[in-house]
């Protein structure tokens, strides 16, 4: 059938959920699950998966079987089977999307045009309401929309979407998306050879889940960038938060795993920053998946005990002068960037 509806009462979700997948979309209606009327009426699946193992597995199902939510209304939250990105482009509302593969992406022009243009590449984080229904909010977040003010105005800004897994899939391979990591690659390539862009003039940026991805692929591919508290293990997401990025069972390997494997079998360069700080959780990842395996250290590690970081969220927003300094030393090597600690 091209369309299943079903609906889930407190019974139902006691007990394991069998579903009959469709061809094109679910419709599944909750509107029985909640505690008041708005959330029966407002909160999609994801929110009952928080806390219902029951739904969760089948949130993981659908999502290692393709299907994605990409709509909530009146109780029913809607999946879609991603079968080609062209049909399922409909889906997103961020403007100017294009297709590579099974990837949206946005290329901004630069400011002037020169004849040895730039490119930054601007990860998606883990969105602002994590679990929204819209997939462009939720695996295309729009990270620090104004950055082209800040870097050399002749840089083109690529940003890619991160549809796998639940919230993301952290630019990597998941159970459903076997070729991410090489589309992401591949991409890149198609990008500087388009643009006529020299691999030396290209950064990858991003904060969190987007660090995640900016570290993971600038030693994939041996480019330039700076990563800012990225998460490079689950465990303490799926600790401290009852596995809030619904890693458990959406990958075919943990992160940490993944990075470890990574940093042993690959030459790491000196243009890969990580920016981070002792006052975020994420620290003691990075110091055991990451610092610990680098081996001949030559990775930058660029540590600030800045006041108002209390918390893994707030590494990004209070490091943007950081950030900033670091990626234009990128762009125009006026010197060596070197691991070190700072004062805000």
């Amino acid at each position: 059938m091209k369309e299943v509806h079903i609906k889930l009462t407190v019974k139902d979700i006691q007990s394991h959920i069998t579903v009959q997948y469709p061809l094109y979309r679910l419709h599944i209606d909750k509107s029985d699950l909640g505690k008041s009327d708005k959330e029966k009426q407002n909160f999609n699946l994801f929110a009952v998966a928080r806390v219902n193992q029951n739904v969760k597995d089948l949130i993981v199902d659908l999502a290692n079987n393709g299907y994605f939510l990409v709509e909530h209304k009146n109780g029913i939250s809607i999946f879609e089977k991603f079968t080609t990105a062209e049909k399922f482009k409909h889906n997103l509302t961020t403007s100017n999307v294009q297709i590579f593969h099974d990837l949206f992406y946005t290329l901004d022009s630069p400011k002037i045009e020169t004849k040895r243009p730039r490119l930054l590449v601007v990860f998606s984080s883990v969105a602002d309401f994590s679990l929204n229904a819209s997939i462009s909010r939720r695996n295309f977040f729009t990270n620090f929309g104004t950055i082209g003010k800040y870097i050399p105005q002749n840089t083109y800004i690529l940003r890619i979407s991160d549809i796998g897994g639940v919230v993301g899939s952290f630019y990597m391979n998941n159970n459903f998306h076997k070729n991410v990591e090489s589309n992401v690659q591949n991409l890149l390539k198609f990008i500087l050879l388009q643009k006529n862009i020299n691999k030396n003039d290209l950064v990858l940026y991003g904060v969190s889940k987007a660090g995640t991805a900016a570290l993971y692929h600038s030693i994939l591919g041996e480019y330039k960038s700076i990563s800012v508290d990225p998460i490079v293990s689950d465990v303490y997401h799926e600790r401290k938060y009852n596995d809030s990025h619904f890693t458990q069972g959406t990958f075919p390997s943990t992160k940490q795993n993944k990075f470890i494997d990574l940093m042993r079998r690959t030459t790491i360069h000196s243009s890969i920053n990580i920016l981070y700080s002792q006052n975020s959780p994420i620290y003691s990842d990075i110091i055991t998946v990451i610092k610990n395996n680098d081996i001949k250290d030559k990775i930058n590690y660029i540590h600030t005990n800045h006041p108002k970081i209390k918390d893994h969220p707030d590494v990004g927003p209070n490091t943007i002068n950081i950030l900033t300094m670091i990626l234009n030393n990128l762009y125009y090597d006026f010197s060596t960037i070197s691991s070190k600690k700072l004062e805000c």
